[in-house]
């Protein structure tokens, strides 16, 4: 069996997948767009091979060549895609279906929230996600957001935690505020995340502004693995102090981040998939995240943080300041959400998991083409 994952740059976790399966014996072919950050979401371990087609992030510049080189390394024997986002690589997944009988699978992100509220790509949307043979999506937020913003059965929908990865998480690297400059008396506050306009992140501003002012060994840590210009032009426009910004960080830089933390802090109501959340909870990092989320829904069954209102910096302000005055909560919280990612399915279980679905996928196909 083979398989060619679509991939944007912005997408760790294909490469993560990619990984896996290639030790359970898949053949895998990862293409992605060819972006700077490319190399460093490359994982180690990883056998198979990348193919990479003009583009930048989720832009492609020529669909039809992206068509192409997918039917190129699909249309051989026994063979199927697996696509990540709805646009360019799930359009292009269900061309190359109806074109060459080459069966897909969709994994879908917060994108889908976007693309339900756009009347002009709605139809084409709902199109792509019934041409797939399923479509995977990480939590039960999104499952519900899907079935609500698009015209889809419940068993097209699986939810396929994301916890492919979260292993090199789990044992914190030692030395870590030294590599990153921060006093072993700080007390960190970390936001990780790449979307800025959407994120809250002024909100978090604001709140840690009140909390600097109580707190005076406080610090707010914000990395980015995008570009952050108007993170720190804002920063700066606010005025808010003991803010350190962290600029395209590589993927694998992050555990050393989650480990310098005393505590993380998810603000965007829009994030559906909170992997961040997850990779912090798999540190023993306490989260205050906001309620409207992935991030909700895993602090809730982990019981590994406080959910605070959307954009409520009095709100925000106060339950940060929770977790700087108890060492005790902030252990407490940090087990609970370690001790929940552990019992997660594992990568390889989860990986073995979506192998079965690649194995129906490829039977039906055959079924249907006879």
């Amino acid at each position: 069996m083979k398989v060619v994952l679509l991939s944007s740059s912005s997408h760790a976790l294909p490469q993560e997948l990619a990984r896996v399966l290639t030790e359970e014996g898949v053949e895998c072919v990862v293409l992605a767009l060819r972006a700077p950050s490319l190399e460093d979401l490359l994982c180690p371990g990883y056998g198979g091979s990348v193919v990479t087609v003009e583009g930048s992030k989720d832009k492609v510049k020529n669909l039809s060549a992206l068509m192409f080189r997918v039917s190129e390394l699909a249309i051989v024997g026994e063979s199927l895609v697996h696509a990540f986002g709805l646009w360019p690589f799930g359009v292009c997944a269900s061309l190359v279906r109806s074109l060459a009988f080459v069966p897909y699978l969709l994994s879908v992100g917060s994108e889908v929230s976007w693309y339900a509220k756009l009347e002009a790509a709605r139809g084409l949307s709902e199109a792509v996600l019934r041409g797939a043979y399923r479509v995977l999506v990480p939590t039960k937020t999104l499952s519900r957001e899907l079935r609500r913003g698009f015209r889809i059965g419940r068993r097209l929908v699986e939810v396929v935690p994301c916890s492919i990865g979260l292993e090199r998480f789990v044992s914190p690297p030692e030395g870590s505020r030294k590599r990153l400059g921060v006093g072993e008396d700080d007390l960190v506050f970390l936001y990780v995340g790449e979307t800025w306009y959407t994120s809250g992140l002024e909100q978090l501003l604001l709140a840690f502004k009140r909390v600097s002012t109580e707190v005076s060994n406080a610090k707010l840590l914000i990395a980015t693995p995008g570009v952050a210009r108007e993170v720190k032009s804002t920063v700066r426009r606010m005025g808010v102090e003991r803010v350190v910004v962290a600029e395209c960080v590589p993927e694998l830089e992050l555990p050393h981040y989650y480990a310098a933390c005393d505590a993380f802090v998810y603000v965007n109501p829009s994030d559906l998939v909170g992997r961040r959340v997850l990779e912090a909870m798999a540190c023993g990092r306490p989260v205050v995240a906001v309620r409207g989320g992935a991030a909700e829904e895993y602090v809730r069954e982990s019981g590994g943080g406080l959910v605070v209102k959307p954009f409520d910096v009095r709100g925000l302000a106060s339950s940060m300041l929770k977790l700087a005055h108890s060492e005790e909560a902030r252990a407490s919280l940090g087990a609970s959400g370690r001790e929940w990612v552990l019992k997660l399915p594992s990568s390889r279980q989860t990986a073995k998991r979506i192998i079965r679905l690649y194995e129906k996928a490829l039977v039906d196909s055959l079924e249907w083409a006879v």
